[in-house]
């Protein structure tokens, strides 16, 4: 882009604004600087500019300030592992933004393997930053990591069908956290999952105690799905989980299971 002509146009659609009572729509925008081969971020970038001239562009929703994720306190495994990550990146050569976006439209277009590779080792650093952000809700930092990496490999594959709206950079890094946030949310499950579980567990463990303290001796699977009202099926399952075997049917169950 050639920075003279690029301001000139920028007067000129200053100049527009005001012959339309400083109001013009963001495609009227987009259209006027059609020829400048702007990105989306360069886009936004100019509806800043004219809205700090106190220009209303119509269409234009200003990004909010996200508030800076405060990290979690790491384990002594973490820092360790921060530490060891961090030195690894030393040896890294990072480019500008500018070079970084060259690196993401070679990669794109070209689809050369060489290209990708240098540029997932110039997003080492946001999988790091990103992990270090969500670190402290579930997951250990180095399985954070792991999750980004697989994110940024397969995001980096599917770089020619990413939304057009986004650049292939942000498209990347989004990629990135929602690998991250996906394995944190299946953590999640997983752990409620497990808890249901015990509930279960500790319900079915009561009832066979309080059955069988009523009637003085084992209870069979049948009389305890009848006193709990519990399919058969569902008892025997939650016994063989607990590593209590019902055996043939009709066997009894152990009393005061716990």
């Amino acid at each position: 882009m050639n920075k003279q002509e690029f301001q000139k146009k920028l007067e000129a659609l200053g100049k527009l604004a005001g012959e339309k009572e400083n109001r013009l729509r963001a495609e009227e925008v987009r259209d006027f600087l059609e020829d400048m081969e702007l990105t989306e971020e360069q886009f936004q970038l100019v509806f800043a500019y004219l809205a700090s001239r106190l220009v209303t562009v119509e269409g234009y929703v200003p990004a909010k300030e996200e508030a800076p994720e405060e990290e979690a306190v790491l384990t002594p495994e973490e820092q360790e592992f921060l530490e060891q990550y961090q030195k690894e990146l030393e040896y890294i050569s990072f480019l500008e933004e500018e070079e970084l976006f060259a690196l993401c439209q070679e990669a794109e277009e070209s689809g050369d393997g060489g290209a990708k590779a240098r540029l997932t080792e110039q997003l080492l650093p946001e999988v790091l930053r990103t992990a270090r952000g969500l670190s402290g809700r579930g997951l250990p930092l180095g399985d954070l990591v792991q999750e980004g990496n697989i994110g940024l490999m397969l995001a980096m594959e599917a770089l020619g069908i990413r939304p057009e709206e986004m650049t292939a950079l942000d498209y990347l890094r989004q990629e990135i956290r929602t690998a991250m946030e996906q394995a944190l949310e299946d953590q999640q499950t997983e752990r409620q999952a497990g808890n249901l579980l015990a509930e279960r567990l500790n319900h079915l463990s009561d009832g066979i105690k309080k059955l069988s303290d009523e009637l003085e001796r084992k209870v069979s699977v049948e009389e305890l799905s009848v006193f709990m009202d519990m399919p058969v099926e569902e008892i025997e399952d939650l016994l063989k989980l607990a590593g209590e075997g019902t055996g043939e049917e009709g066997e009894d169950t152990e009393e005061g299971q716990n």
